[in-house]
C-alpha cells in the first residue's frame, strides 16, 4: 500500500475514532441542533428523490423477472426479499446519499478550511471537530437508515404492486405470502449495514474536507476523492455483509 493510502487510511480511522468515542457531547443543546440539521439535510431531504428510484425500481425489477422466470409467486417474492428488501435498499439509499451528500459535505468543509473557520471556532473555545465533523458524521450515521427505511417501503409496496398486476393474484395474498418470507434478523441487519455505509460516508467526507488545500483550485478534487471512495466503501460494506450472509446460511 502506498503512503498516500496508507495516510488516508489512518485519516479516516481518526474520523471514525472520533464519531464513535464522542457521540456523548450531544448532551449540549447546539451540537443536537446540529444533529437535527444533518439528518434533515442529508436523510430527510432525500426522501422524494429515494422514493422515486425505490418505486421504478421495485415494479422494474419484478416485471424483469416475470418476463424471465414466468408466473411464479415464489420466486418473485424471495427476490423481493432477498434481492430488494435486503440488498438493493441498502445500497442504493447509499447511492443516493453519496450522490447527494458525500461531494457538497466535503466541499463544505474544504471552504470553511480555507476562510479560516475551523480557526475561528478554536479560538472562540469551540472544538471544530465536535461542532462540524461529529454532527455531519453521525447525522449520515442515523440518516441513511431512515432513507433505508423508507425505500424499502416504498419498494416493496411497488412489487407488490407488480406482482399483483401481472400475475393475476390478490393484493392481500401477495402481501401475506411476502411477509412468511421475511427474516426479522436480515431486516435487522439490512439497516445496521446502512448505518456502516452511512458512518463511512461521513467519515470519508469529513476528513478530505477537513484536510483539503488552501486554495480554491482543490476543491474540485476533494469533492471528487470524498464521492468516488465513499462509493468505493458502500460497495465494500455491501460485498462484505453479502459474504457474512452466505456463510451463515450456507
Amino acid at each position: 500500500m502506498s503512503a498516500l493510502g496508507g495516510s488516508r487510511l489512518y485519516g479516516y480511522a481518526l474520523m471514525a475514532w472520533l464519531a464513535l468515542t464522542r457521540w456523548t457531547r450531544f448532551g449540549e443543546p447546539q451540537l443536537r441542533y446540529q444533529l437535527y440539521r444533518q439528518i434533515h439535510t442529508t436523510g430527510i431531504a432525500a426522501l422524494p428523490v429515494a422514493g422515486a428510484l425505490a418505486a421504478l425500481t421495485g415494479a422494474a425489477a419484478v416485471t424483469q423477472l416475470t418476463a424471465l422466470a414466468g408466473q411464479n409467486s415464489d420466486v418473485a417474492q424471495s427476490w423481493l426479499f432477498y434481492g430488494l428488501f435486503f440488498e438493493l435498499a441498502p445500497l442504493l439509499s447509499g447511492l443516493v446519499l453519496v450522490a447527494r451528500s458525500s461531494g457538497s459535505m466535503a466541499s463544505e468543509l474544504a471552504v470553511m478550511n480555507q476562510h479560516d473557520e475551523f480557526k475561528a471556532l478554536r479560538r472562540m473555545g469551540v472544538a471544530p471537530a465536535d461542532y462540524l465533523l461529529l454532527p455531519r458524521i453521525l447525522g449520515l450515521t442515523l440518516g441513511l437508515p431512515v432513507v433505508t427505511i423508507f425505500f424499502q417501503f416504498v419498494a416493496v409496496v411497488s412489487g407488490w404492486l407488480a406482482v399483483s398486476l401481472l400475475q393475476g393474484l390478490p393484493l392481500l395474498q401477495v402481501t401475506g405470502h411476502f411477509l412468511e418470507l421475511a427474516d426479522p434478523w436480515l431486516t435487522l441487519l439490512s439497516l445496521l449495514k446502512s448505518a456502516v455505509m452511512g458512518l463511512l460516508i461521513g467519515v470519508i467526507a469529513c476528513h478530505h474536507g477537513s484536510s483539503s488545500g488552501r486554495s480554491s483550485r482543490d476543491l474540485p478534487g476533494v469533492a471528487i476523492q470524498a464521492v468516488g471512495n465513499s462509493m468505493v466503501a458502500v460497495f465494500l460494506i455491501d460485498v462484505l455483509v453479502a459474504l457474512l450472509v452466505y456463510w451463515i446460511k450456507r
